[in-house]
């Protein structure tokens, strides 16, 4: 603990490297989100990979960032990726399992921003649905 540590009576444990593994390096291709995860994993995969590379997905042809969002376990009938309500302040998508609500975000070319400040500028209709289109797959 910290407090070991700055009284100089930590245990330290060296790593034992027959246990060791290793990674591909990350790529930007890694945060490309797939909508019919569930809303859990896709939030988890947007706080894993912020600041770099970002998961994002695509609006109207331009790539979408997503840099916060929370969930909520309702699910509604439409496919993963659809905008199912917007409130004044977010954005609702549905996923393969649950609801990702979007809280920032930053579309291609504009300012890093709250839901809130980006449907001041831009509205988005319940029906849009967020994926992948050409520009992304030649990512």
């Amino acid at each position: 603990t910290m407090e070991a540590i700055e009284q100089g009576t930590a245990v330290y444990t060296p790593q034992d490297h027959a246990q060791a593994t290793h990674t591909t390096m990350i790529k930007k291709q890694l945060g490309i989100i797939d909508w019919s995860m569930g809303a859990r994993q896709i939030e988890c995969l947007i706080r894993g990979l912020n600041p770099w590379p970002s998961a994002y997905t695509m609006l109207e042809g331009r790539t979408l960032k997503i840099w916060k969002a929370k969930t909520n376990e309702e699910n509604k009938q439409v496919l993963p990726g659809t905008v199912t309500e917007v409130t004044k302040k977010e954005i609702y998508v549905q996923t393969g399992n649950g609801q990702l609500i979007l809280e920032e975000i930053q579309l291609e070319g504009k300012k890093r921003m709250t839901a809130e400040a980006f449907l001041r500028g831009k509205a988005i209709l319940e029906g849009t649905v967020f994926g992948m289109d050409k520009k992304e797959k030649d990512v």
